[in-house]
């Protein structure tokens, strides 16, 4: 009986041990991680896409090489303290790469322009939000837009309703202003109808990470 017991306790020490090296791998990975240097790499890559010539779809191989390592940069900022250092650190004064937070700190979204006007994508929107203590990435589908400014809504529901508020160009390269809306629901990211609001722009300047 005792060594029944003995070989079930060893077994289940054993299917820990998994689970706590992960969870000491991620501790130590938060603890290495620099947002001040991840938001250079951003800017270096974005200055080396905007060097580069688009003349008749021209280097066209390597600015879809610097976009995919923007979006893997992005992407791999899985846990909720990357978010929160990104967010305190980031000063778009001094960051080529759009990135606005929202006002309750649940929700961002990184945006630039991929000089990929060849083949109709000349922005890139990558959202970022908390659900159950990690980070999900997430593009924002439909038209790209410069994000400069968020707000979080409770609603009735108990769901929050993200409200964002970006420009595009449009053909004639005038800048149009838009609002669009976001709810996470069992942690996907879903467009959602923008409610009715007395003062729908108000507070979107406090929405960004100025220093």
């Amino acid at each position: 009986m005792k060594l029944k017991t003995l070989f079930i306790a060893c077994i289940s020490f054993g299917l820990l041990i998994p689970f706590t090296s992960c969870n000491n791998y991620n501790s130590k990975e938060d603890e290495q991680f620099d947002a001040k240097n991840t938001l250079a790499q951003l800017n270096n890559l974005l200055i080396q896409l905007n060097g580069l010539d688009t003349v008749d779809c021209q280097n066209l191989d390597e600015i879809v090489t610097i976009n995919e390592k923007i979006r893997g940069i992005i992407e791999s900022i899985r846990s909720t303290k990357k978010f929160d250092s990104l967010a305190t650190t980031y000063n778009k004064a001094e960051h080529q790469i759009g990135f606005v937070v929202s006002d309750n700190q649940q929700f961002g979204v990184f945006s630039w322009e991929t000089k990929m006007d060849c083949m109709g994508h000349n922005i890139k929107n990558i959202a970022l939000y908390k659900s159950k203590n990690r980070i999900v990435a997430s593009s924002l589908y439909g038209k790209p837009m410069i994000y400069h400014g968020i707000i979080s809504k409770n609603q009735g529901n108990g769901k929050t309703i993200y409200l964002l508020n970006g420009r595009f160009s449009s053909k004639k390269k005038h800048f149009n202003t838009t609002t669009k809306a976001y709810t996470i629901t069992n942690g996907s990211l879903a467009e959602s109808q923008i409610p009715l609001l007395g003062k729908l722009h108000e507070g979107y300047a406090t929405t960004e990470f100025e220093q």
